[in-house]
């Protein structure tokens, strides 16, 4: 069946009233995180639905959401937004539903603004900013205020928010920060034991729930020494979780959402107007096509854009996760090489160096040992390790010591090589914040250890929009002919709540935008590192980073790409790119 054959109940549907718009600019908002406010009217709403064969939208604020300047403003804010919202309801009961907006992280306004919306405007649910002011939904602050929807078997639309520091973002903000803040919001929510506390809230969380589907299994292993019991708790949970589709319409996207939420678990988004009437179509051709594509049965295509939000609105109890007749999957580029490019090593003499600068907190990292790396590489099935290095506390030394404990690192590591080259390579390891070390010590490490490639680490996502790594070292880079490791600075922490864990996808997502890769890397073997299994989830959306560049449009490259070749040049990379 052809997309509009399908009636669709659409759950991310947003107002933007001119007074709202007005309000904003006042504030100082011209525009929200460097996208101008769209406009919009009821009218326009009803005819974007008919167009897509919309039956029923439920609408919400998007951000930044209601809250500012102070807890006065926002609760009058949000009084005078929920007042219209459900005037707009009220003159279209078959064609609106609504989220009410909520003055977070002002608790007592917050309560009092869900009783009023729930039980006085009649309004189907709340919607909540990811964070306000960076502060996220698991602030122990927000207890009673959950405790209320709890009470209520509430249904709460989670929506991302602009992070302050990320306003000059472009491009980058709805293509990665706020798919990543929409998870983020939901890690901060799980480790604050609510998940437990309120398990009778249904949440749809926009977006795909960010990238909470690739991310599942690994949050699931870095929560366990938090939560020994965390991975029963969150699948006892995942009956009140439903992911909306908007922006998520390409096949690896909802393969993986289908295959982590249940079929019956994924419902319509347009994300009108935010997005237009044309996005709105391709997203609804895509999910269309699922049945091609994914072996999905027309029923839970049907279920996609209608049924399965019917059960959720009618449902005070959860909804049932039902897996898809198939295993659902994600081609990825088949491996045949038996190398493993991602194996620690830490030598003694690394160790002892960081313990005489006073550097004792490495975590639980063992001493390299030949004879264990031998029989990890006979279990695993691998025929070579290429070694790096993973020491975090690193990072906290000054330039000279750090320098120092790099080139003994290196030293070493090339050691370790010459003993048995047959089995072992190694990455040399560049602090690419250090211009002349990095440089130097590149050379170092190619000509005279003759090591195999480098590792960069990197905290791309602490740098503001246009920062990289400094041009010389990406000249020198691009004359490589060795495969070059992207490592973060930081892997100890939990995705997303520890930003830099997750670095190595940022940073492509910036080497797109800024039109680095073309310029420097094409040429490159890049190998990513701690990606979370993330990479085909993002391959497609990325791809747009490349063509709508911080600095350039290249328009009639990406029409061409997308339209004759049907397919992005960042895809294509990224799909075939070495990642951990």
């Amino acid at each position: 069946m052809k997309a509009n054959d399908f009636a669709k109940w659409d759950t991310h549907h947003h107002i933007v009233p001119d007074f709202y718009v007005a309000e904003l600019q006042k504030l100082g908002l011209q525009k929200f995180s460097g996208f101008a406010y769209p406009k919009w009217t009821p009218q326009a709403s009803l005819k974007a639905m008919k167009s897509l064969n919309i039956s029923k939208a439920f609408l919400s604020i998007s951000g930044p959401g209601v809250y500012f300047r102070d807890a006065r403003f926002s609760r009058d804010f949000a009084r005078k937004c929920n007042d219209y919202l459900a005037s707009v309801v009220s003159d279209h009961p078959d064609s609106f539903g609504g989220f009410a907006s909520i003055p977070l992280p002002d608790v007592e306004g917050a309560l009092d603004e869900a009783t009023y919306s729930l039980d006085t405007l009649k309004l189907d649910g709340v919607v909540l900013m990811s964070s306000v002011n960076d502060v996220y939904l698991g602030n122990k602050a927000y207890r009673l205020f959950f405790a209320e929807l709890d009470k209520r078997k509430a249904t709460v639309f989670v929506h991302p928010n602009m992070k302050m520091q990320h306003e000059d973002h472009g491009l980058l903000n709805a293509l990665h920060w706020w798919q990543f803040d929409t998870t983020r919001a939901l890690v901060d929510f799980i480790r604050s034991g609510y998940h437990r506390e309120f398990p009778h809230i249904k949440f749809i969380l926009s977006h795909g729930g960010g990238v909470l589907s690739p991310l599942y299994r690994l949050l699931i292993e870095k929560l366990k020494p938090e939560n020994p019991n965390i991975e029963a708790e969150l699948e006892a949970w995942k009956p009140q979780l439903f992911l909306d589709t908007a922006s998520k319409g390409y096949d690896e996207q909802l393969a993986l959402m289908v295959g982590f939420a249940g079929s019956n678990h994924v419902v319509y988004g347009s994300d009108y107007p935010w997005a237009n009437v044309i996005a709105g179509r391709t997203i609804a051709n895509k999910i269309s096509a699922q049945d091609v594509q994914q072996g999905l049965t027309q029923a839970q295509i049907q279920g996609i854009f209608m049924t399965n939000a019917q059960q959720l609105f009618a449902s005070k109890d959860g909804v049932p996760v039902t897996s898809p007749a198939k295993p659902i999957h994600v081609q990825t580029k088949p491996s045949t090489n038996t190398t493993q490019y991602h194996y620690h090593c830490l030598p003694a003499q690394v160790s002892n160096e960081l313990q005489q600068l006073g550097l004792t907190n490495i975590g639980d990292r063992p001493i390299w040992n030949q004879e264990q790396a031998l029989a990890w590489m006979a279990e695993n099935h691998s025929n070579k390790l290429m070694l790096s290095l993973d020491v975090p506390a690193i990072w906290q030394l000054n330039n000279y010591d750090r320098a120092s404990v790099l080139r003994t690192y290196n030293d070493a590591v090339a050691a370790i090589r010459a003993e048995n080259p047959a089995k072992f390579g190694a990455f040399g390891a560049i602090d690419c914040e250090h211009l002349t070390y990095a440089i130097s010590e590149i050379d170092y490490c190619l000509n005279d250890l003759k090591l195999d490639g480098i590792c960069l680490y990197t905290n791309i996502a602490a740098t503001s929009v246009a920062d990289f790594i400094h041009p010389r070292i990406l000249e020198k880079l691009s004359t490589l002919r060795v495969p070059i490791l992207i490592h973060p600075q930081n892997t100890d922490g939990i995705p997303l709540a520890d930003e830099n864990y997750l670095d190595a996808i940022y940073f492509m997502a910036k080497a797109f935008y800024l039109g680095i890769y073309e310029q420097y890397f094409q040429q490159s073997t890049l190998i990513l590192t701690h990606t979370g299994g993330v990479v085909p989830y993002i391959a497609q959306p990325y791809s747009i980073l490349g063509y709508i560049q911080l600095h350039k449009k290249k328009i009639p490259s990406f029409v061409f790409d997308n339209f004759i070749r049907k397919q992005l040049k960042g895809y294509a990379i990224l799909m075939n790119m070495l990642v951990d």
